[in-house]
């Protein structure tokens, strides 16, 4: 699928999964994230301890409801909330970068899928991408 690793398209389903969670947040819809852990994006403070965040899959559920809907927010590309964590409920601030989140889900059914979520994060462009972005090459592409 060489369409998840064209950046126009990375950054519609990201702006996609971005006003959806902005949705859900301005009409009390309490949802679930499945975020990609194993590409990074995601930041905790303070940091977890290991014997929790070791326990962490590389695809992790993060569900949006109670005090964590209410301290979550959407600032520039990222998502941010509050949660507890372990049977001690440690609190945390999450910091996660929304093209990093692969499903929104609600109740137990995913409403929206970022494919694009799955590509690392630091993916080359395709050759034609690079060759459209030099400004020499502009003379070939007829302007709208």
């Amino acid at each position: 699928m060489k369409i998840i690793y064209n950046q126009k398209y990375r950054e519609l389903v990201t702006k996609q999964t971005k006003e959806q969670i902005l949705f859900f947040l301005q009409n009390s819809i309490d949802f679930s994230i499945v975020v990609n852990l194993g590409s990074g994006g995601v930041e905790f403070n303070p940091e977890l301890p290991e014997e929790i965040s070791s326990g962490f899959q590389p695809f992790t559920l993060f569900t949006i409801s109670g005090y964590t809907f209410q301290s979550a927010f959407v600032k520039d590309e990222q998502f941010i909330f509050e949660a507890g964590f372990g049977s001690e409920n440690i609190g945390a601030v999450v910091y996660v970068d929304i093209d990093r989140i692969l499903q929104l889900v609600i109740g137990e059914t995913p409403i929206f899928i970022n494919v694009t979520a799955t590509v690392e994060k630091s993916v080359q462009k395709d050759s034609f991408d690079v060759f459209a972005s030099k400004d020499r090459n502009k003379k070939f592409f007829k302007k709208k």
